[in-house]
């Protein structure tokens, strides 16, 4: 029988822990509002502060609970060091195996009609156009981890002042990566990435990354001096490829 409480306390505890972790450099009423928080997010499953404070059970009105809350997220202004801080945390998870996940994605928003630059983006899902906001996200898989470990992780609209282009939002997040785990690792990205603007970027002089993109049907690559279809070339290597693996159990 699972002892729920134990369970419970056991959670908390490796919450707090890496919580602090990220926090280190924090005072200590942002570090405890970061906790609550976190804490918040994950037992309710939600953003809305609202059903954060109600997670927290303290032993005051909800709306006061509420108004702290509110106050102190207005007040921080410390994500640039929480970011370091997490990098510093799982960089000892990183080596040259690792495969970091290179995803363009989305978070549609059809019924929400007041969140500041809502843009028009295709739900991946559905294939319809809806509002929401695109986002770029990098996971890594390693081999001293379980479950993959976010990276990079940044929500944008077409509609910002700054705003460029798909492209070098996906370039800001190459960047970040480069910079804070060198040459480690092997990027991959599905066929959104095959162009040759992500090519040229990744073949550049001193870039030294490896990285596997999965190719578009009519990609044409040079064979033998000669410009040929992607598929007509794979289609000259026959023989059968494995691969083998052991579980984590060493089955």
């Amino acid at each position: 029988m699972i002892n729920y409480s134990r369970l419970i306390y056991k959670l908390k505890r490796n919450l707090s822990t890496f919580s602090n972790k990220i926090t280190k450099n924090l005072t200590k009423p942002k570090s405890k509002f970061f906790f609550q928080v976190l804490y918040g997010l994950l037992e309710n499953q939600t953003v809305l502060l609202s059903e954060i404070s109600r997670a927290l059970k303290e032993k005051i009105s909800l709306k006061k609970t509420i108004d702290r809350l509110s106050r102190n997220l207005k007040n921080f202004d410390n994500q640039d060091e929480i970011k370091e801080n997490y990098i510093n945390a799982i960089e000892s998870f990183i080596d040259d195996d690792t495969i970091f996940c290179c995803d363009k994605s989305d978070i549609v928003k059809p019924a929400s009609k007041e969140l500041e630059l809502l843009d028009r983006v295709r739900d991946g899902s559905t294939g319809k156009i809806e509002d929401g906001y695109d986002t770029f996200e990098v996971a890594a898989l390693t081999s001293k981890h379980e479950m993959p470990i976010s990276v990079y992780s940044h929500i944008y609209s077409t509609l910002e002042k700054d705003f460029k282009s798909q492209n070098i939002e996906t370039l800001k997040g190459l960047d970040f990566v480069k910079k804070h785990f060198g040459n480690r690792g092997i990027y991959t990205a599905d066929r959104w990435y095959d162009n040759n603007f992500f090519f040229k970027e990744f073949t550049k002089e001193n870039a030294e990354r490896k990285f596997v993109i999965r190719a578009k049907m009519n990609r044409n690559v040079i064979y033998k001096n000669k410009s040929m279809n992607i598929l007509d070339v794979a289609n000259l290597y026959k023989g059968k490829y494995v691969t083998y693996f052991k579980d984590k159990h060493g089955k």
